[in-house]
């Protein structure tokens, strides 16, 4: 897999090999590394979960909002008890409920006991921000304690080390000409630049830049229609519960129950 400095270099490829200096390695870095941030991001936003974390929330009796302490706290997708004590204990799945939509989950007391132990659970769970801080709300108000396991989408972040990889290698090719088209403004090859005193050279300087903002900019398309095509595909259907044959089967093969295709059947 290509790292960032790699990437850099194969971008002034694409860039034609511009004069040294144009863009600068500060802009050309900043201009990669929000593209990768991107790039992280349309993987998030895509239908499976791609870098995942989770993080235990433990509550207390008459406690209904529970600050997230997780550092890479991103996207929830999936909340669930947990006890690692008791093992044989069914694991019970949360649903999520905007705030105001709670009432439509939940229609009993805000808090309906107190006990040791939250025997029944949470009926929904709330995701919020406040004041630059992640929240969980539980309803009903948990009446004891009880551990649920908040699975999430880590907060995308742009590298930092020059030595980094940049979100999944198949796709580098499409963050490198995005990075290449937004540079463009800030390339120049010799005295072929926006700012030369030639006018000649200025508009040399536009000719070149078009014809590499098309090329570039056909390349990209072609790319994201690939990576589309990818984000898409990450979860495919059939991996449902399947049944042998129709949902009667049983029914349809007892003649007790009226079915049809009994042991009787052929001797009809």
């Amino acid at each position: 897999m290509a790292t960032l400095t790699q990437n850099m270099v194969e971008i002034r490829y694409l860039l034609d090999e511009p004069a040294e200096g144009s863009p600068s390695d500060r802009i050309l870095w900043s201009i990669l590394n929000n593209q990768v941030f991107h790039h992280k991001s349309q993987l998030q936003n895509s239908s499976a979960q791609w870098d995942v974390d989770s993080w235990p929330l433990v509550t207390a009796a008459g406690v209904e909002d529970y600050l997230i302490t997780a550092t890479n706290w991103g996207k929830p997708f999936w909340v669930h008890t947990e006890d690692l004590t008791q093992p044989q204990l069914a694991r019970v799945e949360i649903p999520f409920s905007m705030l105001q939509n709670t009432d439509m989950f939940y229609g009993g007391p805000a808090q309906p006991y107190i006990s040791s132990s939250d025997l029944f659970g949470a009926a929904v769970i709330s995701f919020y921000s406040r004041a630059g801080s992640w929240y969980a709300r539980i309803t009903p108000i948990p009446g004891g304690t009880v551990t649920y396991r908040l699975w999430f989408e880590v907060t995308p972040s742009a590298p930092l080390s020059p030595g980094d990889t940049a979100g999944i290698s198949p796709f580098h090719h499409l963050i490198r000409v995005k990075t290449a088209l937004s540079a463009l403004p800030y390339t120049k090859w010799g005295g072929v630049a926006v700012d030369a005193d030639d006018p000649k050279k200025a508009v040399a300087w536009e000719r070149k830049v078009k014809a590499l903002g098309l090329a570039l900019g056909m390349q990209a398309t072609d790319f994201e229609h690939q990576f589309d095509t990818y984000l898409a595909s990450l979860t495919d259907a059939g991996v449902e519960r399947r049944q042998a044959f129709a949902e009667d089967y049983l029914y349809a093969t007892d003649v007790l129950a009226g079915g049809y295709f009994g042991p009787n059947f052929f001797s009809r």
